[in-house]
This record gives C-alpha cells, sequence and structure tokens, in this order.
C-alpha cells in the first residue's frame, strides 16, 4: 500500500530492510506469532536516514514499535501476547505494541479532544506526525516485504521532514523534529512545508 510512483524507493527499501540482519530477525519472528503485525515508525525512518547519510544504526537496544488492527480484541492480549514474545526473544529493545482499532479509546489531542477511531492501519498512519514516520512494514508467508506508507515513500528517500498536519499542531512537530534531534543526526534532512 503505497504509491505507484515510489516503486524505485520500494525495491531500496527492501533492499535496505533485507541487507540489515537485526532488522530481519525481528520482522521474521513478528511474522511467526503475527502475521499481520508491522515494525514501524522510528525504526524503519532512523535506519533508511542512517544508511542514506553513511552511518552506522544499531536497533539491537532501541525502540521499536509494532503496530496491528484488530477490533475484535479483548482486553489488549493478543497485545500483551505479542509485547511478552518480542521482550523474551528480543530483551535488550524497548517494545511498544498498539492495536491501532483502540487508540481512540486512550489518546487525546494536545487540546484534550477524542479522536475517531481509526478503520484500518493505512487510516491511522495518515494521522501520523511526520509523512517519513508513517511508514510500517512486515514479513509475507512468502517472505516478500508489505509496506504501508500511506504518503508514499519519496520524503524518506529524499531526507524531507515533512508535517502532517492532520493530527498534531506545527508546535508538537517542531517539538519532535529538536527533541528526536533529527537536524543534528542526519544533517542532510530538509524541513519543507506540510502535507
Amino acid at each position: 500500500m503505497f504509491l505507484l510512483a515510489d516503486q524505485n524507493f520500494y525495491e531500496r527499501l527492501k533492499e535496505i530492510i533485507f541487507n540489515e540482519s537485526t532488522l530481519m530477525q525481528r520482522l521474521c519472528y513478528l511474522q511467526s506469532i503475527h502475521a499481520d503485525a508491522y515494525l514501524c515508525a522510528g525504526v524503519i525512518r532512523n535506519l533508511v536516514w542512517s544508511v542514506l547519510h553513511q552511518q552506522n544504526y544499531s536497533i539491537e537496544s532501541g525502540e521499536i514499535d509494532v503496530i496491528f488492527f484488530d477490533a475484535n480484541e479483548k482486553e489488549h492480549e493478543m497485545s500483551h501476547q505479542i509485547y511478552q514474545k518480542m521482550m523474551e526473544e528480543f530483551p535488550k529493545n524497548t517494545w511498544d505494541v498498539v492495536n491501532q482499532a483502540f487508540v481512540h479509546t486512550w489518546y487525546k489531542t494536545e487540546i484534550g479532544d477524542t479522536i475517531s477511531p481509526y478503520l484500518s492501519l493505512l487510516d491511522a498512519l495518515k494521522t501520523w506526525p511526520e509523512t517519513a514516520t508513517a511508514i510500517a512494514v512486515r514479513l509475507t508467508k512468502d517472505n516478500e516485504l508489505d509496506v504501508i506508507a500511506p504518503f508514499g515513500l519519496s520524503d524518506l528517500f529524499e531526507l524531507k521532514i515533512r508535517w502532517n498536519d492532520r493530527l498534531v499542531s506545527h508546535a508538537v512537530f517542531m517539538h519532535r523534529v529538536v527533541s528526536k534531534q533529527f537536524l543534528v543526526r542526519w544533517k542532510n534532512l530538509k524541513l519543507v512545508s506540510k502535507v
């Protein structure tokens, strides 16, 4: 689920991910415990930006986000199960597992408003603060790379930090840019206007 114009970027993303053995280990294990769960956000963005800056990047002790969508999940059972299994297999990572079907039950905007329920993972990713962060990947059963990227892959590979105004304010976006040290860690990034 990405823009057809991004086919070359998809092939490059696949090459980067498949060449990163530590990420592949986590993708393979995740696929074995939940075939419809995805790794997403910073672990993908940071890896690609580091490769494009010819920097070493280790995911072995970083935070990794996992998302899936199941409106029928009871008592967060699957979320806890995925979290527990990923922690047992890869204890050095910090795991954040979120069923996007229930984000509306706990997420509040910066002014305290609730949000509408998401309809799918694609719908959820459309609200993420930066276009280059709104990317999720999983391995299929035949070891292909499935990608959800509602804004495409061009901003990721063209080193653009673009604000998505659907959910967060520009102030929140800029706080993320500064607190995550995007422009310090990756010198060739460019801040661009919103979607």
